[in-house]
């Protein structure tokens, strides 16, 4: 299961090897790359797709491992085709190397596409992890390996908040009027609890669902899917649950991860208490110190919509301030093997936008009804 065999062959320039590694052999490889995160851990994939439906393609020189990437394999109900999905990889920034090794990068793409495009005949989706400042530098790899780009239907903004500034720097650099609402929580008497264990996620829930009542929201699986990933990684992988308690109840949250040089905001929950102490304000600096002792370089504040939704949009630009920007993610792109597999990923693509689409219609009639 974990022996990589790396074999040269004519459609790729470097050896790679395809392996279902075990999770103590994968996560040290993520351990050596500074891209890697939670979306690339075995657990993730594990949760969502099954123990059978992932593997592992690795790029070597003679000098190492020079790219990695898990795949997710997914077969197509009736069609006989599959598709292979690739989330926030390949992998291509070495650990202590200034920036991407963008060849490594591109031989990746090239051995993905060999393996299961060319050989396997499965349609081949990529959300790779990089922003519209990288443009320049992907964009024309990808055309170069013949892949489509195939734009989202929805926004992929973020705001990446920039953490290599001492601490002193980042409170001075937090909007005037968000740096003023951490001064009145931090004024309030509230405690701050944090741990991975699932007495945590207990904790964060009970404040997750009367947040999602307030607003008539279905509770997503996704949150679901995240508890049962804890159990299963390594624990200097563990995502850091924040709660800050108001005499005792828990007033606001987060759930934090911190894999390779970026870490991510992956949930945040109010308690309507916590609409009037500010609680949420204390969560996200307790996050940001958090991210400073775990030597994450960035935080991902994890999507943005001005327009659809401006009061978290407002909330997180305001804890960027001046120490980070808005940018927005390069997705997807893809490659086919003929028609047949392309019409397969855009139904799959299709019915998983109105799945989604339903959940939340559910979620908001459940709460008119209520």
């Amino acid at each position: 299961m974990n022996e990589l065999r790396f074999e040269l062959n004519s459609d790729s320039d470097l050896p790679y090897s395809v392996a279902k590694l075990d999770l103590d052999r994968w996560h040290r490889i993520l351990d050596e790359f500074e891209d890697a995160s939670i979306f690339q851990t075995i657990p993730f994939c594990s949760v969502k797709a099954g123990f059978g439906a992932y593997e592992h393609l690795v790029l070597a020189n003679d000098s190492g491992i020079t790219a990695a990437v898990q795949v997710r394999i997914v077969p197509v109900s009736l069609s006989g085709n599959s598709i292979t999905y690739v989330l926030s990889g390949p992998l291509c920034h070495r650990r202590n190397e200034g920036s991407p090794n963008w060849e490594a990068f591109r031989q990746a793409l090239r051995a993905l596409r060999t393996e299961y495009v060319v050989r396997r005949k499965t349609s081949l989706q990529i959300n790779p992890l990089v922003t519209d400042d990288q443009r320049q530098a992907c964009l024309p790899i990808f055309q170069g390996e013949s892949y489509t780009y195939a734009p989202p239907k929805s926004s992929s903004r973020t705001i990446i908040v920039d953490l290599g500034h001492p601490l002193s720097d980042l409170r001075k650099g937090l909007d005037q009027k968000w740096r003023n609402c951490l001064n009145r929580a931090e004024k309030n008497d509230l405690k701050i609890a944090e741990g991975t264990d699932d007495t945590m996620f207990d904790l964060f829930l009970k404040m997750y669902r009367e947040m999602l009542a307030r607003k008539r929201l279905a509770e997503p699986g996704d949150i679901r899917s995240f508890r049962a990933m804890q159990a299963m990684l390594p624990e200097r992988h563990k995502m850091n649950v924040i709660v800050v308690l108001d005499q005792g109840e828990p007033s606001a949250g987060a759930i934090i991860s911190a894999i390779g040089r970026r870490g991510i905001y992956l949930f945040g929950a109010t308690a309507d208490r916590g609409m009037k102490n500010k609680a949420s304000y204390l969560a996200q600096w307790r996050a940001v110190q958090w991210l400073k002792e775990m030597q994450c370089a960035e935080y991902d504040l994890h999507g943005v919509n001005p327009e659809s939704n401006p009061g978290v949009y407002a909330f997180k630009a305001g804890l960027c301030g001046r120490n980070g920007k808005e940018c927005e993610f390069i997705r997807y792109f893809e490659a086919h093997n003929g028609i047949r597999s392309r019409l397969v990923l855009a139904a799959a693509n299709f019915a998983n936008r109105q799945s989604k689409t339903l959940k939340n219609f559910y979620g908001k009639y459940r709460g008119f009804q209520g």
